[in-house]
């Protein structure tokens, strides 16, 4: 069984609707956790901290990482494994140092950095293959094979080309809507439930859940639910994400 959980489903910041990017998936054997937003704080009552525990960073924007600060938080029994994005393997050794948070090196648990560069290099319990997406910092896309079920993690973009190969046949893809639906910005490397929904539907992703959607943009849970429906005329299956929903793949 595959079990992934929404631990934070906002972008930029964290409102009383959500804390800023964070999904686990937790599987029998290992754990795994995509991107650090501050709803990592959530794992603490709910990993078997003894499995071991894989971090994939998309990119390194404060509502992608800021979770990193509370790593001393945790107390994993096995090297922990954080993946870091393309191009940017030195930036996030720089910021897991002082003056920005705890020494990495330092804590009572071993950190190993494993740059997405070099994925090949290193043994996974699963299949992942990353890809550079169109962001306005270097950022990376994700897609995991685990027990024959393909989830991808498709965050930060605009509709691109390594978007839709990412999520082609996906059984989850886990994407963004950054804007509302009357707003684009491919300069900016975002997308709206539109734009969300035709990635979907041209990757055949069989799910779909909508994640990371603007703090400012999307104030209420009501303005969440109307973008949705938007997409949900172009991708039937697409889901509104929200903190605590869990989805057994």
């Amino acid at each position: 069984m595959i079990k992934v959980t929404l631990l934070g489903t906002n972008g930029w910041f964290d409102t009383p609707i959500g804390s800023t990017t964070c999904t686990l998936v937790q599987t029998d054997n290992f754990v795994v956790i995509l991107d650090s937003g501050y709803g990592i704080y959530k794992i603490k009552e709910i990993v078997d901290f003894d499995k071991p525990v894989y971090l994939f960073i998309t990119h390194l924007h404060l509502d992608h990482v800021i979770g990193l600060h509370v790593l001393d938080y945790f107390e994993f029994k096995q090297p922990l494994r954080i993946i870091a994005p393309l191009e940017s393997t030195e930036a996030l050794k720089a910021l897991l140092k002082p003056p920005y948070t705890t020494d990495y090196t330092a804590h009572p648990y071993e950190v190993e950095i494993i740059s997405a560069e070099d994925l090949a290099q290193h043994q996974f319990p699963f299949e992942v293959e990353a890809l550079p997406l169109e962001h306005v910092v270097p950022d990376t896309g994700y897609r995991l094979t685990i027990d024959e079920k393909v989830i991808a993690f498709v965050l930060d973009t605009s509709y691109c080309e390594n978007a839709v190969k990412l999520a082609r046949g996906a059984d989850l893809l886990i994407t963004e809507s950054g804007f509302l639906p009357e707003k684009t910005g491919k300069l900016f490397g975002h997308m709206n439930p539109v734009q969300a929904a035709t990635l979907a539907k041209e990757a055949g992703a069989k799910q779909t859940l909508l994640i990371h959607f603007g703090g400012n943009a999307y104030s209420t849970i009501h303005r969440r639910s109307t973008a949705v429906a938007t997409g949900r005329e172009i991708c039937p299956s697409m889901v509104m994400g929200l903190d605590g929903m869990e989805v057994i793949l």
